[in-house]
């Protein structure tokens, strides 16, 4: 299995990240595993698309917020910008 050595690590966070894994139960090194694959998970759910139903959700709840409300076209004021 692959090792990683983190260099400089502020003290603090060292303390900081120390306290946690006291909290959890947790060795230091199974602590860090542990805030480790939380991060890549995340990153991945929300680079992959994360969860399409909340998504399809949070769409729904803007079409109601805005029905039927009449918006100005932006182009004009765009092209002005661009003209600068």
């Amino acid at each position: 299995m692959a090792q990683i050595l983190v260099e400089n690590l502020d003290p603090v966070i060292l303390q900081k990240l120390e306290n946690l894994a006291k909290q959890h139960g947790r060795s230091l090194q199974e602590e860090l595993k542990h805030i480790l694959q939380q991060a890549a998970e995340t990153a991945t759910h929300y680079h992959t698309g994360g969860d399409m139903e909340k998504a399809r959700e949070a769409v729904a709840r803007a079409q109601v917020r805005y029905a039927g409300k009449d918006f100005s076209d932006s182009t004009e004021l765009i092209r002005e910008d661009r003209e600068r």
